[in-house]
């Protein structure tokens, strides 16, 4: 595959994976689940937040070529989702956000819900590259 393709479907996969991920952020809050163990981040569904979310992610699809798990997506996915989980972790939100190493201003249970989120923008990354790219 050309780069210029390679490339585009790395975005597409982050940012695909950046959609699902809000969607789920977005309803669980909305529904009081994450709330209600220990994550008191509920965003409002708007254009700008989703899109400021899903722009980033496809932008943190390029690290679906590092070469980990090839033949195996899900795990890769899920491996390679630390990465952005650490980059907000450590990042952005106790520097952008002011709520924490870990985001712990926003309750005890943030960290396990993010790297949970991470891992779901991840795979469904990973998924995509597998069933639409040939790398």
């Amino acid at each position: 595959m050309n780069k210029p393709k390679l490339m585009l479907y790395l975005f597409i996969a982050g940012a695909l994976g950046g959609l699902t991920n809000s969607i789920v952020v977005w309803s669980l809050g909305a529904a009081g689940v994450t709330p209600a163990l220990g994550f008191s981040m509920a965003p409002e569904l708007t254009f700008e937040w989703v899109f400021r979310r899903v722009f980033a992610s496809g932008l943190w699809g390029i690290i679906f070529l590092i070469p980990v798990y090839k033949h195996n997506p899900i795990k890769k996915g899920a491996a390679l989702s630390i990465l952005p989980w650490l980059s907000s972790a450590l990042i952005i939100f106790p520097m952008r956000m002011d709520v924490g190493y870990f985001g712990l201003g926003f309750g005890i249970g943030t960290p396990i819900w993010t790297l949970l989120f991470a891992t779901i923008w991840g795979v469904t990354g990973t998924i995509f590259l597998s069933k639409f790219a040939q790398q």
